[in-house]
């Protein structure tokens, strides 16, 4: 076997891992049914900096099984019980780990193989996902257009540096995660109901939310026209 056929099965077989890893993730979290009111009361339970720390290694475990409820309860949980501000930076903290695993495990095991079979059309797309600028990674981090890990996913596989999209990460992920912590933690928890009546009795609020939806609008079209 020569060097250039090794070198294909060894990205094949990177790309084989990868996959099915993401398979496993996913059948895993179509079936886990997460014990989310124990789970509360462990961390009630333990010291306040026992609990932070735990809460964050929960929420980083949480997003290696897909679709599972885990982490979209974890959000309200640390809002009930560290307030606003603090789960904002517990969260944030967990984000950042979370950019740096998942970047670097699609970059590593993806990669070479989504270079290979990326032809033609989506070739034209990966290049222009790969000639991103910091700003337009930053828009995406900053407003909730997509998954944060779709977008850890997809920028791994992409030939977008580790640093430019780390920088894109810690800079637009804090007010995104605030403005959700902070919303759960004044309704005392997820309500959409409670919601509701927040946003009829808090009108600066309700304007800021649709300015913030208005600029993901926005960015979604221009981004949309941008990789056309």
């Amino acid at each position: 076997m020569n060097q250039k056929t090794k070198n294909i099965s060894g990205v094949f077989l990177k790309a084989a891992i990868f996959i099915a890893f993401i398979c496993v993730s996913v059948w895993l979290g179509g079936r886990l049914s997460a014990n989310m009111e124990k789970l509360n009361l462990t961390l009630k339970n333990i010291p306040h900096l026992y609990a932070a720390i735990a809460f964050i290694v929960f929420y980083i475990l949480a997003n290696f099984v897909f679709y599972a409820d885990v982490k979209s309860l974890l959000k309200p949980i640390g809002a009930v019980m560290f307030g606003a501000y603090i789960s904002t930076l517990l969260i944030y903290l967990a984000e950042i780990i979370n950019a740096v695993i998942f970047f670097n495990l699609s970059r590593f095991f993806g990669m070479k193989f989504a270079a290979r079979i990326l032809k033609g059309k989506f070739h034209k797309f990966y290049e222009k996902v790969s000639d991103m600028d910091f700003r337009w990674i930053f828009l995406l981090r900053f407003i909730p257009l997509t998954s944060n890990r779709v977008l850890d996913v997809g920028f791994g596989l992409s030939k977008v540096s580790f640093r430019k999209y780390l920088c894109a990460v810690i800079l637009g992920s804090p007010l995104r995660i605030f403005w959700i912590q902070f919303i759960l933690a004044a309704i005392g928890g997820f309500s959409m109901e409670k919601m509701l009546a927040y946003y009829r009795e808090n009108s600066f609020m309700s304007i800021l939310t649709l300015v913030y939806f208005g600029i993901a609008l926005l960015t979604a079209i221009r981004i949309k026209r941008k990789l056309k």
